[in-house]
């Protein structure tokens, strides 16, 4: 069984399906508590209990190809390779948005990895697996979303010092109300990065939401 938060559908705010319609399977639980988390309605552990048919019966209901599983951190879930298999081997196309504080080797490798990893305003309680890095095909991304100027210094340290973009594509975003994006433009012109400069399109689209539609 699944501890889902919610199901839905939307287009992707963020990462290389921005703009694309997907289905959603947001699941409950996190144990990373950052500081400005913007779905902290997920944290909680106490989701629907949901099967695996169930889930599957959802994604062929809303005949959509892509789906993308999100939390809180979907790694909570023990059986969650289990159904990105499955929703591969029936056509689907599967993105996991996970901050990468656990290991994604029991990940299908057909899988599309967005991890999120949290810089120091977070004031994460667990710590990123450097690990994972040596698990990212060019397919895979890694994101920062940052703060302020000490935020940037330290994911352009990473960055530099881990050659991230010979390893994946590299996403810079934008706490939301922390930080002008024009600002974090400026600093990448600057800097001349290949990264890429991506806002939440859902927040830009619905900003009185919670979530998207």
């Amino acid at each position: 069984m699944f501890k889902v938060c919610e199901t839905f559908i939307s287009v992707s705010g963020e990462s290389g399906w921005q703009g694309l319609v997907a289905t959603f399977i947001r699941f409950s639980g996190c144990d990373v508590d950052c500081s400005w988390c913007d779905t902290a309605y997920a944290r909680q552990e106490d989701g629907t209990e949901v099967s695996l048919p169930e889930l599957m019966s959802i994604c062929r209901t809303n005949q959509i190809r892509r789906v993308v599983l999100t939390g809180g951190e979907p790694l909570l879930q023990k059986e969650l390779p289990v159904l990105c298999k499955a929703l591969l081997d029936e056509g689907f196309d599967v993105q996991v948005e996970t901050s990468g504080t656990r290991m994604v080797d029991k990940l299908d490798k057909r899988v599309m990895k967005v991890l999120d990893i949290k810089p120091p305003s977070a004031r994460a309680q667990k710590g990123f697996h450097w690990g994972n890095l040596d698990l990212l095909g060019k397919r895979d991304e890694i994101k920062f979303v940052l703060a302020d100027r000490e935020d940037y210094d330290w994911a352009l340290s990473i960055l530099l010092k881990c050659k991230l973009e010979n390893r994946c594509k590299v996403l810079f975003s934008t706490v939301k109300g922390r930080l002008d994006p024009a600002r974090l433009a400026e600093w990448m012109i600057e800097d001349g990065l290949s990264v890429r400069l991506q806002l939440q399109l859902h927040k830009i689209l619905w900003p009185e939401a919670t979530r998207g539609r």
